[in-house]
């Protein structure tokens, strides 16, 4: 089912205008503010624990923030270009995951 972002989602994809979309430059904020604590986590458990709680950050902002994909395939420069939908639980875990591993800021 096609939906209309809001300004917290965060819109999983490349590019300059994903990188900038509102909801994802918050989101880099919220997971940065939680790297050390992933970095200094010693089990795959607490980690996971930490990114799932940047998931719930996400989530309880007002409007909620969603993890979105775009499904047309297009190479996205404005909003309207994308199809979006709600992402799996699974693939914006993967997507904090991803994020919280990555060397830069």
């Amino acid at each position: 089912m096609s939906v209309t972002p809001n300004e917290n989602d965060v819109l999983l994809g490349r590019g300059h205008f994903v990188n900038n979309y509102p909801g994802n430059l918050r989101f880099r904020r919220i997971a940065n503010e939680q790297k050390p604590h992933y970095i200094a986590a010693a089990k795959r458990k607490e980690k996971r624990s930490i990114a799932l709680g940047v998931i719930m950050e996400v989530q309880s902002s007002d409007p909620p923030g969603r993890f979105l994909i775009d499904s047309s395939g297009s190479k996205i420069s404005v909003l309207s270009d994308g199809v979006w939908e709600v992402a799996s639980q699974d693939k914006a875990l993967e997507k904090v995951l991803h994020r919280m591993r990555e060397k830069d800021g």
